[in-house]
């Protein structure tokens, strides 16, 4: 019972944690970005970063997923967020980027693609 409980536990901090890594770079991209409204190139070269490092925390997330360190409620809320997300113009341009000039550098994330963005990734 104590293993479950502590379990649980390490799960909550390392969601909050990622909650707070989500936050920090949502709050960084240009509401804008965020609506799906297509950016000037130069607007879109000034957060092509924080895309990017966006997409690294999507595949780290579904990562954890994978390994079970996160729960499935907050897994649902995740999925359904990094499918919106990634099918906005600048977030969806950047991806395509980074398959063509570094497959599998987020191969969970590109697994999770494949899948349609509705299987969970703790059975695979």
């Amino acid at each position: 019972m104590a293993n479950k409980r502590k379990s649980k536990i390490s799960s909550g901090y390392i969601e909050d944690a990622f909650n707070q890594q989500y936050r920090d770079l949502i709050y960084a991209i240009p509401v804008d970005a965020l609506l799906g409204i297509e950016l000037s190139e130069s607007e879109s070269k000034k957060i092509r970063e924080l895309i990017f490092n966006y997409l690294d925390l999507c595949n780290e997330q579904i990562s954890h997923r994978h390994y079970k360190r996160i729960g499935k409620k907050r897994w649902k809320v995740w999925a359904d967020g990094i499918q919106e997300n990634i099918h906005k113009p600048i977030f969806q341009d950047v991806w395509v980027e980074v398959k063509l000039s570094a497959s599998d550098t987020f191969s969970f994330l590109e697994r999770f693609e494949k899948e349609g963005f509705k299987s969970d990734p703790k059975g695979w």
